[in-house]
């Protein structure tokens, strides 16, 4: 059962993530972030094999991306004070929660056995 509950955590910690990026107060949020807190939430009810992956596969990369900002951030700072700190510890951290998210999703994903809907069907 808890295993269950941390293979679906990825999901829900994502919509989360993409709900505190796309809001504007006083409660205004963007269509885009409103599609993609809609597919995330697609996923968990139908959990298909073939989206979880491109999902998971594509947060991955873009994580990519994430870190070679922070480090890019990083890099503009003259000294190391505490405003560099506060960049590269906060920033790393979410980067590791990011990849810790998006290899648990590739791997419950990979992992998981196809149903015949989900196959492709060749006549």
């Amino acid at each position: 059962m808890i295993k269950n509950i941390l293979f679906k955590l990825p999901e829900y910690y994502f919509i989360i993530i993409v709900f505190a990026a796309g809001y504007t107060p006083p409660f205004s949020i963007s269509l885009l972030y409103i599609v993609l807190i809609a597919a995330l939430g697609l996923q968990i009810y139908f959990a298909n094999k073939v989206s979880g992956l491109l999902i998971g596969g594509l947060i991955f990369f873009f994580n990519i991306f994430f870190l070679v900002a922070v480090v890019s951030e990083f890099n503009d700072f003259i000294e190391f004070n505490s405003e560099a700190q506060q960049l590269l510890f906060v920033g790393l951290l979410i980067w590791l929660l990011n990849m810790v998210a998006s290899v648990t999703m590739i791997y419950r994903y990979s992992k998981m056995k196809t149903r015949s809907s989900q196959r492709i069907k060749f006549y």
